[in-house]
């Protein structure tokens, strides 16, 4: 029998034994502990971070805006607006897609710009029917996600079908060019499209030369939230710097765009013409007030339209100049000493014989002992070979280069670039291209060359930006431009007298200003052909001048590709430059100079 001493010491022998298993226990797992939080926190740190800044930080990517380009009378040209893609998730409709088809196609007809613009009531219904079957096409489409139903809709349209809380239906929004003045100097501004990638881009003129500039800044923020998503206030808030693109303010005036939009368009019609360009700049500072060239594209709808048209012509056209280059030759002699304008031109008699070739004058009229003035005036071809051969080729190529023939303009247009200058010059290059022909140049080099001719013989850089407005910083302002003295301020007086005589005893005398002076020469140039040669009875007539002529407010150009009332810019360019001219002389103030 065992006794109670006995059982008591048995118990207490074996209570070390367990407080040590208890004990090596509790080490263990506080052993167990550590390693865990050594491999959290250690080996695992950087996970864990990274995991907690997923849950409790956010990142916002914004875009922002396009930059607006205005007129320097401060009209907005090329703004933004937005629209609206109108998407489906069809795995989401509670109705059928003939329902929903029915309930949303006269909303979406309000935008439907050829709905809208069809006077022909089958063709309206045709359309009407083709919108319906591919709305149900789509939202019958059940194992696709999302659906494009119709994109480009107006705020209100949006509104309006909302209202309809039809469930599986949504909006895209988007950002796109909005144009208050149509197609406005269309040529000048360019247009937005979508790169490879999808993303927006500026293309031609001013959209495509200065898209860096124009378009919106990226922004990249980063916020910190609670568990629920909600930011913290005061925590890593975004910049307040504005992501909106610069502002660009054109030196084109809106009235002066809009008069020579409108009468070239007329001019076009009356005459014939296939097509034609006006540019009116300032001599004085190289600003260009007006620009048009038709035909033309509307940039809101510009994949309507044939690419060529995109290029802005008086910039990238080459053509022959014909007589309006007689100036150029005219202020070439006199500059380099070898004619002053009384000089007489001692083989005008009759044609000139230059190897095989034989070169007349315009209308087969001969003047024996005729000065450069009156030469100039009658626009004489032989007078001009005189001219340029007492130069003689090297003198003559320099100043035609220092006029900027074949020269770029440095103009803040998509497309500019230098033009080819013409290598040989043996002695029937010499002589056609004293009258402009055998030798190619652009609109823009011309009137360039000309304005310098009414800026005391200072080349001003053509200028197309008035300013650029950051929103972040203050505005750009573009200053006028001086490029080079290219004949003395006598030889350009000189000049400008011997124009206001052409343009009032030329050929084109006829519609010549009752109230202002002015200076000018017109030019009838044929075409060449593919194979060589002209074309038969295919010319380009253009009419340049400048007003007043002894402190010159503008310069113009105008020029029409082949018009069929008559091949003569005396009875085509020139009457269409005084029709805008008229109204030139009311809008930039100038007074009559003569009854």
């Amino acid at each position: 029998m065992v006794s109670k001493y006995s059982r008591s010491h048995s118990t207490l022998a074996k209570t070390p034994a367990r407080n040590k298993i208890i004990l090596i226990g509790i080490y263990l797992g506080l052993l167990t502990v550590l390693f865990r939080l050594f491999y959290w926190q250690i080996i695992k740190g950087s996970w864990l971070k990274s995991a907690a800044l997923d849950q409790y930080e956010r990142t916002l990517i914004t875009q922002g805006q396009r930059g607006h380009i205005y007129t320097n009378d401060s009209h907005l040209l090329v703004g933004n607006t937005t629209r609206y893609h109108l998407v489906s998730y069809p795995y989401l409709l509670e109705k059928s897609p003939a329902e929903i088809s029915q309930a949303i196609l006269p909303l979406l007809l309000n935008d439907l710009e050829e709905y809208k613009e069809s006077t022909d009531e089958a063709k309206k219904k045709e359309l009407k029917t083709q919108l319906a079957v591919k709305i149900e096409q789509q939202l019958n489409k059940n194992d696709a996600k999302w659906v494009s139903l119709l994109p480009n809709l107006s705020e209100k349209t949006k509104i309006d079908l909302s209202a309809l809380n039809i469930v599986g239906l949504d909006f895209e929004q988007n950002m796109i060019r909005l144009y208050p003045e149509a197609s406005m100097a269309a040529h000048i501004t360019g247009f937005v499209g979508k790169n490879e990638q999808g993303q927006p881009i500026g293309y031609f003129g001013i959209e495509g030369a200065l898209n860096k500039e124009l378009s919106g800044k990226k922004r990249k923020t980063t916020f910190s939230t609670d568990a629920l998503g909600f930011s913290f206030l005061g925590l890593n808030s975004a910049k307040t710097s504005s992501t909106q693109g610069r502002d660009v303010t054109l030196t084109i005036q809106r009235d002066i765009q809009a008069l020579v939009e409108s009468a070239l368009q007329k001019g076009l019609e009356q005459y014939g013409a296939k097509a034609g360009e006006v540019i009116i700049i300032n001599p004085q500072t190289g600003e260009i007030l007006a620009l048009a060239a038709e035909p033309k594209f509307d940039q809101s709808t510009y994949n309507k339209f044939e690419q060529y048209l995109y290029k802005n012509p008086t910039l990238n056209n080459m053509f022959e100049p014909g007589s309006i280059l007689k100036i150029l030759t005219v202020a070439s002699g006199i500059d380099s000493g070898v004619i002053n304008p009384e000089t007489k031109c001692t083989n005008c008699d009759k044609p000139r014989v230059i190897g095989k070739y034989t070169i007349r004058t315009w209308n087969d009229e001969y003047h024996p002992e005729i000065n450069i003035t009156n030469a100039l005036a009658k626009s004489d071809n032989i007078a001009m070979i005189f001219v340029a051969e007492k130069m003689g080729s090297e003198i003559f190529k320099k100043y035609l280069e220092d006029f900027g023939i074949g020269e770029k303009l440095d103009i803040e247009l998509s497309g500019d670039t230098d033009t080819p200058f013409p290598e040989k010059w043996g002695p029937v290059e010499l002589a056609t291209r004293s009258f402009g022909q055998g030798i190619s140049t652009t609109s823009l080099q011309m009137i360039r060359a000309v304005a310098t001719i009414a800026n005391q013989g200072i080349m001003m850089q053509p200028q197309i930006i008035k300013k650029v407005q950051d929103p972040n910083e203050d505005e750009i302002i573009v200053y006028p431009k001086k490029v080079r003295q290219v004949i003395s301020p006598e030889t350009a007086q000189q000049v400008t007298e011997m124009m206001v005589n052409a343009a009032k005893s030329g050929e084109a005398q006829w519609t010549y200003s009752k109230t202002h002076s002015v200076a000018a020469k017109t030019g009838t140039s044929q075409i060449p052909a593919q194979k060589g040669g002209y074309q038969k009875d295919a010319t380009i007539a253009s009419f340049i001048g400048f007003a007043p002529p002894e402190n010159p407010q503008f310069l113009m150009l105008v020029k029409l590709i082949e018009p069929q009332s008559s091949p003569w810019a005396a009875e085509t360019a020139a009457p269409l430059w005084y029709k805008i001219a008229e109204k030139l002389f009311l809008s930039l103030n100038i007074p009559p100079d003569h009854q």
